[in-house]
C-alpha cells in the first residue's frame, strides 16, 4: 500500500486518527505513574497541579479519550448482537444503552472519587 493510503478517504483518515489516540493515552498513563511515584516520595517533591505541561497534556489527552470512546461506543450496535424473544434488538438501542452505561459509570466513579477524596 502507498504511504498515504489513509489520507485518500475521510473514513480511512478518521480510522487512523482513532487508532492513534491510543498513543497519547499510553503516554499520559506513564506520566501519571511518574506523578504517583513522586507523590510517594513526599510532599516536597510532589505538586499535582504545579506542572502546567501536565495539565495541558491532560486536557488534550482527555479530548483524545473522548473521541476514542464516542467512536467505539457508536460501533457497539454493529459489533454486539442481542436477541430478545428471537428478535434482534435495533443497533441504535444497543449503542444508546452503552452511552447510558458509560454516563452512569462516570457518575458513580466521580462520586466515589469525590467522596473518598475528602
Amino acid at each position: 500500500m502507498p504511504a498515504g493510503w489513509w489520507t485518500r478517504k475521510r473514513h480511512y483518515f478518521l480510522y487512523v486518527v482513532r487508532e492513534f489516540t491510543a498513543l497519547p493515552l499510553a503516554l499520559w498513563l506513564l506520566w501519571l505513574l511518574v506523578e504517583i511515584k513522586r507523590a510517594g516520595d513526599g510532599p516536597a517533591r510532589y505538586s499535582p497541579h504545579g506542572s502546567t505541561a501536565f495539565v495541558v497534556f491532560s486536557v488534550i489527552v482527555l479530548l483524545f479519550a473522548l473521541y476514542h470512546s464516542v467512536t467505539f461506543l457508536s460501533l457497539t450496535g454493529v459489533i454486539i448482537r442481542v436477541k430478545l424473544f428471537d428478535r434482534p434488538l435495533p443497533s441504535g438501542l444497543i449503542s444508546l444503552a452503552m452511552f447510558v452505561l458509560w454516563a452512569v459509570a462516570s457518575v458513580v466513579i466521580g462520586f466515589v472519587l469525590i467522596w473518598f477524596g475528602r
